[in-house]
């Protein structure tokens, strides 16, 4: 089963979170499945199925896409605690380092995560033959 955390389609959570599949939607909805498909991925037009899928989801017609399941979904989205701040300094040329900076951060935290990395920097030598050390300023 998908990690609803990682689902950002409304149809697709609603879809999973009450354990249907496409193929099962579809046969309620008396459908083809991949009628259903093409409806979740939004290359077809809902409206007209609006209704029987609020029964289905147990929601109001306008809230099927819309309302407390798109708060659910931006609140896990921002809510994910998988952010990561990585550098890798380069081992012959000081002063340059590569970021990989991915997730969500408050103005804080990049502002400790940046501090952090000037402060390494000004720590961190190299020799000219390549070898690093850590560097202690008076």
């Amino acid at each position: 089963m998908k990690n609803l955390n990682n689902i950002t389609n409304p149809l697709e959570r609603r879809r999973v979170q009450l354990g249907y599949s496409q193929q099962d939607i579809s046969i309620l909805l008396g459908i083809t499945q991949s009628q259903y498909s093409r409806i979740e991925k939004g290359n077809s037009d809902p409206n007209k199925h609006l209704k029987k899928l609020s029964e289905i989801f147990n929601c109001k017609p306008n809230e099927v896409l819309q309302g407390k399941i798109l708060r659910e979904i931006d609140d896990d989205f921002l809510n994910n605690q998988t952010n990561s701040f990585q550098r890798v300094f380069h081992e012959r040329k000081p002063g340059y380092v590569n970021l990989n900076i991915n997730g969500w951060f408050t103005k804080t935290q990049i502002i400790n995560n940046y501090e952090m990395l000037l402060q390494e920097l000004d720590e961190w030598k190299t020799s000219e033959n390549g070898i690093r050390w850590k560097h202690k300023s008076d």
